[in-house]
């Protein structure tokens, strides 16, 4: 039996919202092997999941499942527990070409190098290293792209977007109810830079205190969506599913749909050309089209620059 379950949590129209929603019907359909489909409420924008499971409960339940698999040093569940690779002390750093603060972040010339060392962990190390840094692109300091998806700051890196908020679910699964019925933000609680409204000033604070303060479940499903988002390049820039080019700046566009989709229909949904801003201002997208394929509105946004950061997800007016 198939039930439809409204997730009032994960509102499409909020860029972790969206994610988290991507990463929730990827981790249901590759770990559970059971059919699930993915639409969007044309009244509320939140998600609705299609499936075996008949309440958020169950949906939960099948998540800390998941999570349950996890050890003390896995970043990703069902994943090579080395991967992605740990930070390596100056003189090894200096020595290999990598970076000191993350040897994930190498030369685009040594790229081939940690692909094969990443292929020694498995096929599932490699195929989540391809949606999260390519050679087909370069950073300004001549490092093989990272996907826009990611932007550390200070001790973050490539294996902390995934271990940090695996290893905060693990250890209170309660977070993976919430992350579907109504978000408790955290303390301390990065967020990953996917939700602009992690960052707390003094002003805005219970305590007078200027922290960040994430939802990590929430968090922990969106990172789960990257292979869903295909990472590209030109050459000299990197792309991914879902990010375009407009008036000089790097945005995100996405569709919110009726139509019940699989993984891979929404996965061909996201990279569709339909999706493209047109070259005018406002920000906008062909109407026509994308109500044709089923879509009955499009949402957009783009970092705000943070010090050290490519900045934090946060909404952007769009034409529809």
């Amino acid at each position: 039996m198939t039930f439809t379950v409204e997730l009032p949590a994960l509102d499409g129209r909020d860029p972790l919202g969206f994610l988290a929603t991507l990463g929730l019907h990827a981790v249901l359909t590759v770990e559970r092997g059971a059919e699930v489909r993915l639409s969007f409420s044309d009244t509320t924008g939140c998600a609705l999941l299609y499936s075996d499971l008949d309440s958020t409960r169950a949906i939960a339940d099948a998540l800390a499942a998941v999570v349950a698999r996890a050890g003390d040093e896995t970043a990703i569940v069902g994943v090579d527990d080395r991967f992605p690779l740990r930070k390596l002390d100056p003189a090894t750093a200096r020595a290999t070409g990598a970076s000191e603060s993350d040897p994930m972040r190498v030369p685009r010339e040594e790229y081939p190098a940690l692909v094969a060392r990443v292929a020694e962990m498995g096929e599932n190390a490699v195929r989540w290293l391809r949606v999260l840094i390519t050679d087909l692109g370069v950073d300004r300091s001549g490092r093989a792209a990272l996907t826009p998806y990611c932007a550390p700051a200070g001790k973050q890196d490539c294996r902390t977007f995934f271990f940090k908020p695996l290893q905060a679910v693990r250890q209170h699964p309660e977070f993976l109810r919430e992350a579907l019925e109504g978000w408790r933000r955290v303390d301390y609680f990065t967020g990953e830079y996917l939700d602009h409204r992690v960052i707390r000033d003094a002003g805005h604070h219970p305590r007078g205190e200027s922290v960040t303060a994430g939802v990590p479940g929430a968090t922990w499903l969106a990172t789960q969506a990257l292979p869903l988002l295909r990472l590209t390049g030109d050459g000299t820039y990197a792309a991914a599913t879902l990010w375009h080019r407009y008036d000089r700046r790097s945005v995100m566009i996405w569709p919110l749909w009726t139509q019940p989709l699989d993984l891979d229909g929404v996965q061909a949904f996201l990279e569709h050309p339909a999706l493209r801003p047109r070259r005018d201002s406002p920000l906008s997208v062909p109407r026509e089209v994308l109500q044709t394929l089923g879509a009955f509105t499009a949402v957009a946004a783009e970092r705000q620059p943070l010090s050290k950061s490519a900045g934090a997800l946060a909404p952007l007016p769009i034409v529809f």
